[in-house]
């Protein structure tokens, strides 16, 4: 049989406590983030009257929802500088996607590094300006994580709404 001397007990029990503790604050921080979140999209979704079908959050720092039947589009940037955006689909005729890189040479071999990933919608009224929703910020994040797909899956869902 194995016996364990209580102080021993006591000691292991505050050094394991002492390192799990910035793991479970971390995790508790991220959670309230998130719901945060979830509250300021559903908030703009009321405000504009709209009941988004799909949505996507990623990087924990951008949103997007698309509410098909009133065909709007509905988008958030937290962080710094945080933007709440709904966009009336049927006042834009064509979405794409604005891609903006740098070429870097590592020896022999030549790189291309994205800055800048974005959706931007053009009006039927062409004296009116684009308007233009960040998908990704190269100065903010170190490197892509499917945002370009991202990029493409939301720009084919808009297109459906645009042509329908």
């Amino acid at each position: 049989m194995i016996t364990i001397d209580s102080a021993a007990l006591i000691v292991s029990s505050f050094y394991f406590s002492g390192f799990v503790a910035p793991f479970a604050i971390h995790s508790y921080k991220i959670k309230n983030y998130k719901h945060e979140q979830d509250v300021n999209f559903e908030a703009l979704s009321e405000e504009s009257h709209t009941h988004p079908e799909k949505s996507e959050r990623w990087r924990n720092h951008y949103q997007l929802g698309i509410d098909s039947t009133n065909k709007k589009l509905l988008y958030c940037r937290y962080g710094h500088y945080p933007t709440q955006t709904v966009l009336n689909l049927e006042d834009y005729n064509k979405v794409s996607v604005q891609e903006k890189f740098h070429h870097v040479q590592v020896n022999k071999e030549k790189r291309t590094i994205v800055d800048y990933l974005a959706l931007q919608f053009h009006p039927k009224d062409s004296k009116e300006p684009s308007k233009t929703l960040e998908i990704y910020d190269g100065n903010m994040f170190s490197d892509l994580a499917g945002e370009r797909v991202l990029a493409k899956k939301w720009k084919g869902l808009i297109e459906s709404q645009l042509t329908a």
